[in-house]
Formats: structure tokens, C-alpha cells, sequence
């Protein structure tokens, strides 16, 4: 017997699904009352949220309702009402005809260029007046990007909006997003301001001319750290577009191209005026001062600074959520004294940017002694293993203590090091191991660079810290709960170790 339709608030009877994903199903439904069709997206909460967090996310979309709400433009979907029902929320909105880009993506391939400009310019327009009013979408990707039968393209899912003098609702330290479209600086958990949507417009756009997003990789923790660390590979077939994307994705959100000038270059292309877009030329490439090298340009006019309100998004339908939650806890030993600062060794060769202080990593396996690695494991064997990190190909060095033979519960030790480029690029790694980390992250201040603590999925006490260009990571698990103490005695003895080598 098949179950009457359900209907939301006395009015919007549910039709049919749409699509449904892990955070929720969008729905056909009628609006019984004025007689037409909507689209209403319907947040499927864990069940195991207590009272208090139900409430919180039924707020949460009430504020998505109200920002869309604020947003008025043809190439914005249109929100009508939200409604909580059953303590879940469920916002009513426009009934799109069409299908989402990542289908067409998926169905048809990439897009020529001439198209993807139109929808680059349609969905710049529905950005600017977003920002505006001083709300971030940050999720701009294709799957939120409604391509309608009309041809014309349409923004959706602005989500978890903390509208302008409103405290948000988002976790400190949270990052809600894409990785393969999420921007260095929200990477970093730095300052999102409207160039963050832009990175993710120029990321985007890249993905419809070419078929795939930029940064691209076999894992997530990969993904994340090309976007803070790698060029876009060359693209194959934006043709006129390539200017625009290379300068939508720098690095530096103050050196990355504006809003206005994008514009401008778009429009110059949809429209097949005589005279050539404007030129896009390159930032300059020296480093700024305080700034990692990281380049910029020269100051222009004075702007009138505001204080962005970050919109977070969180999208219906199969969207990623990177967590990152700072819980700051206790672990430093008070009997052992602060590890040293880093001291950079200057560079031998004329005119780098930023010297490189390990060519190659030293032998992780002489960082501790016998006797400290003693304390932590009962009558060990150690051994080295440099064959290169199986997720990513990179070079790495490893040394792990451990009884023999190996035994349920018993004490094992790893210390893990790998060289990047540059200490900037040491930085990268950091910030994407972070980002990835699945358990709350307690900073270090003092043991290294970024230095960070966590728990693996296995359960076992890691930090990770950086001396220079090198990035070190000690596991330590005994099979006995947390030992996050111990873990950090052997990151400083490692520490103090690679300071004298």
C-alpha cells in the first residue's frame, strides 16, 4: 500500500524526489496555495542530535532563507519560504527547469569556450550582487550551478549565511566547501573575503572548458594540498579564457584578479565586440615583505573596506565538508623546557626568493636516541623505510620503532619526514593535513611551524610540525586510549634533533 503524500505546513504537498544525497533530499512539491510547482530542499538531520542541536540547524536555514532573500538577481535561485517540519528544516524555492552543470559536465563533456563565457559573466553578475550585500557564497562549483532550458545559468545553495552584524552559526576554525574548489586562503582558515568566490568561479570555469577541476587529485588530502601549492596545469582548451583563469586562480587573493575587470573580460568575449578584451597581465612576481613570498601587486585606489560577513555553505546534495576543530588542550610536559625557534640558513644561491634548508631530509632513525625511544618502546627494533609516500608519490623517510615480534596493545613509534620545495610549500602540507584531520586539532606554539596535534583514525597521538622546507609527523599508539603526552616528548626530541643536524 503505498503511503498518502506528505504535506509540509498545510500547504506544499511532496511530489516526487529530485536528487538526495548524504545531507538531504530535494523534493517536486505543489504549493497547494497559489497553485504551482516548487522545488523544496529537506535537511535530513542525524538522529542523535540532542534538542538543542536541532534547533540550531532548523536556525541555520532559516538564515540560508534570508540571505537568498536579500538577493535579487536573474541568475540567483529564488527562495519562497522555509518551513520546519518535524524538527527538520525544509526551504521552498524555485522550480528550475533544466539540470545542474557537473550533469551536463557528466553527460556531454566540456563546454567551448564562447559558452562557458556566458555562464562565467551570468553567474560574476549573480556573485557581484551577492557581495554586495555582503554575503559569500563559498561553494561555486559546478553541481551549484543550475544550467535552465533557456540556456541561461542560475546560482544555487546559498547556504549557512551569517548575514552582516549577525553572529554566525558556524563552528570556529570550520571549512564547508569543495576542496577542489575552495580557495588557498579558506584552505589556510585565513580571511575569506569576495576573491575566495572568485578563485572558485576561475576553478569552475576551468572545469567546464576542460572537464575537470585544476587541482584535481587522487585523494582529498592530494587535492587539497595542489590547491595551495601547485599551478593549474595548462588548460587545452579555454582558447580565450586562458588569461582569465590563470589570473582568477592565483594564489594571493590581493594579487587575483577583480570582479570588475573579470567582468569586463567576459563581456568582451560574449558579446564579439571588434576590439579585443582588455588585457589581463600577469602580477608581479617579487615577494612582499611579511607576505612568504606569496606575489602581489601594486596598490591602486583606496578602497572602502567592510566587514565581509563569510557566508558558509553547506549544499543539499552530495556536497564535501573539510571540519577543522581547534580544541585547545593542555599537552605541553612543564619539566622539559621549549623547543628551540627555527633558525633559517640563508640561501646559497643569489636571488631566491626563499632559501631551502634541506635538500634532502636527514635519516629519521638517528632523531632519536636508543634510549629515549626505549622509554616509550619496550624492547624494540627499529627500521627505515624511504620508498615514496604510496598516497601521493612524493619522496618521504620513515623510522619506526616497535616490539618484536608485534603484538596486540604493544607500543609503536613512527616518525615520518618529508621535504617540500620551499617553506612555503612545507606550510601547504601542513595546512592540508590539518584540514584533513577527522578529530579535533590542538595547535603547538613553539614546537615548530603550524605545529598541530590530533588522532588517527587508528587511534593513535599524532603531531605534525615543520623546521624549514622539512615536515615531520610522529604517530605513537600503545592500543591503551590517547597518548598524546608521550607523542609530543618524541616530537620535541625529533625537534631538537633537526635543529642540530
Amino acid at each position: 500500500m503505498t503511503a498518502p503524500p506528505r504535506t509540509l505546513a498545510g500547504r506544499y504537498r511532496l511530489v516526487r524526489r529530485l536528487g538526495e544525497g548524504g545531507m538531504g533530499v530535494v523534493w517536486l512539491a505543489r504549493d497547494e496555495l497559489l497553485g504551482r510547482d516548487v522545488a523544496v530542499k529537506e535537511l535530513l538531520l542525524p538522529g542523535q542530535l540532542s534538542p538543542e542541536q536541532r534547533d540550531q540547524a532548523a536556525q541555520r536555514a532559516l538564515r540560508e532563507a534570508r540571505a537568498a532573500a536579500l538577493l535579487q538577481h536573474r541568475s540567483i535561485v529564488t527562495v519562497h519560504d522555509v518551513v520546519v517540519e518535524g524538527g527538520g528544516p525544509c526551504i521552498v524555492m524555485d522550480l528550475l527547469p533544466g539540470r545542474s552543470l557537473d550533469a551536463v559536465l557528466a553527460d556531454s563533456g566540456p563546454l567551448p569556450p564562447g559558452r562557458v563565457a556566458r555562464i562565467g559573466l551570468e553567474i560574476l553578475g549573480a556573485l557581484r550582487t551577492a557581495h554586495a550585500q555582503g554575503v559569500l557564497h563559498r561553494d561555486v562549483k559546478p553541481a551549484n550551478i543550475f544550467l535552465r532550458e533557456d540556456g541561461r545559468a542560475v546560482l544555487t545553495d546559498f547556504g549557512i549565511a551569517a548575514l552582516e552584524g549577525e553572529a554566525t552559526l558556524t563552528r570556529p576554525g570550520s571549512l564547508i566547501g569543495s576542496p577542489a574548489y575552495m580557495a588557498p586562503e579558506r584552505v589556510r582558515d585565513d580571511l575569506s573575503g569576495p576573491a575566495s568566490d572568485l578563485w572558485s568561479l576561475g576553478a569552475t570555469l576551468y572545469a567546464l572548458t576542460e572537464g575537470r577541476p585544476p587541482f584535481a587529485r587522487g585523494s582529498m588530502m592530494g587535492t587539497l594540498g595542489a590547491v595551495l601549492t601547485d599551478a593549474p596545469d595548462p588548460p587545452r582548451a579555454a582558447g580565450p579564457l586562458e588569461p582569465l583563469l590563470r589570473r582568477l586562480l592565483v594564489k594571493d587573493p590581493a594579487a587575483r584578479l577583480d570582479a570588475e575587470a573579470a567582468e569586463a573580460y567576459l563581456r568582451a568575449l560574449v558579446t564579439g565586440e571588434r576590439t579585443a578584451p582588455p588585457p589581463l597581465l600577469d602580477p608581479p612576481t617579487s615577494p612582499r615583505p611579511g607576505h612568504d613570498g606569496r606575489p602581489t601587486v601594486p596598490a591602486g585606489p583606496p578602497r572602502t573596506a567592510r566587514p565581509w560577513i563569510i557566508a558558509a555553505l553547506v549544499g543539499t546534495v552530495a556536497t564535501v565538508v573539510v571540519a577543522v576543530t581547534v580544541l585547545v588542550i593542555a599537552l605541553r610536559d612543564p619539566a622539559e623546557p621549549p623547543a628551540p625557534v627555527t633558525r633559517e640558513t640563508p640561501s646559497s644561491s643569489p636571488g631566491t626568493a626563499e632559501p631551502v634548508r634541506f635538500a634532502t631530509a636527514p635519516s629519521p632513525c638517528g632523531l632519536i636516541s636508543a634510549e629515549q625511544a626505549g622509554g616509550l618502546v619496550r624492547t624494540f627494533h627499529n627500521h627505515a623505510d624511504e620508498s615514496p609516500d604510496p598516497a601521493t608519490g612524493q619522496p618521504r623517510k620513515e623510522c619506526v620503532w616497535q616490539t618484536s615480534p608485534v603484538a596486540e596493545g604493544d607500543e609503536r613509534l613512527r616518525l615520518t619526514l618529508r621535504t617540500a620545495a620551499s617553506t612555503a610549500a612545507a606550510r601547504g602540507l601542513l595546512a592540508a593535513e590539518r584540514a584533513g584531520a577527522t578529530e579535533p586539532v590542538t595547535p603547538l606554539p613553539g614546537l615548530g611551524e603550524a605545529a598541530f596535534a590530533t588522532t588517527g583514525p587508528d587511534g593513535d597521538s599524532v603531531v605534525f610540525f615543520g623546521v624549514g622546507n622539512l615536515v615531520s609527523e610522529i604517530r605513537y599508539g600503545t592500543g591503551r586510549g590517547r597518548q598524546g603526552e608521550l607523542a609530543l616528548k618524541a616530537a620535541r626530541w625529533a625537534r631538537t634533533s633537526i635543529e642540530r643536524s
